[in-house]
């Protein structure tokens, strides 16, 4: 008898540490921090996720989360989703070989874009001019009028961080390769 008593005391502090354990968990991944200004001229923080991924973009009171698809950059592949209410703003469409680039929002507005490359850089024009500019192999900042053109300019912010840096060594992917016998 004493033994089952002994036994049950066990089982019951294991299971409410086991049930703390598991609600007491928090972690945070080490982001990349790239600090520069939104369209009226307040302070935001891009970060950028180890392996680039993804980047979260902190803009006065709003959490934006900036993607591709896939893993893939292309313009169609772009999403933009409000970290909050976990909705999709905007979504690219279309390509810059066939000039119908654009970045479509859920309110409705879109941006058309254009790609005019240089020998070492390019500038992406958006509706209002110049939305992305890269001179000499560095961004240069161009003004937005817009949220619209802000969150596109920081896409391709995070896209050229993409283009121009490794991640370390200590992130790992892994890439399952299915092969047939055929």
């Amino acid at each position: 008898m004493k033994s089952k008593s002994i036994l049950s005391t066990a089982v019951f502090l294991f299971s409410f540490y086991w049930v703390n354990a598991q609600s007491s968990s928090t972690w945070e991944i080490p982001m990349i921090e790239v600090n520069y200004q939104d369209s009226k001229g307040e302070e935001a923080i891009l970060k950028v996720d180890p392996g680039f991924r993804y980047a979260e973009l902190e803009s006065e009171e709003r959490n934006y989360r900036l993607f591709y698809h896939r893993n893939r950059p292309f313009i169609k592949d772009i999403r933009i989703l409000d970290q909050r209410s976990d909705s999709q703003i905007a979504r690219g469409k279309g390509g810059f070989f066939f000039g119908n680039a654009r970045i479509e929002f859920a309110d409705g507005s879109e941006i058309k874009l254009r790609r005019k490359r240089s020998p070492n850089g390019y500038e992406i024009t958006g509706t209002y001019g110049p939305l992305f500019l890269v001179k000499n192999h560095a961004f240069t900042p161009t003004k937005t009028f817009e949220e619209s053109d802000f969150l596109a300019q920081a896409m391709f912010l995070f896209r050229r961080i993409q283009e121009t840096q490794n991640p370390p060594t200590e992130v790992i992917y892994q890439n399952h390769v299915i092969t047939s016998n055929r």
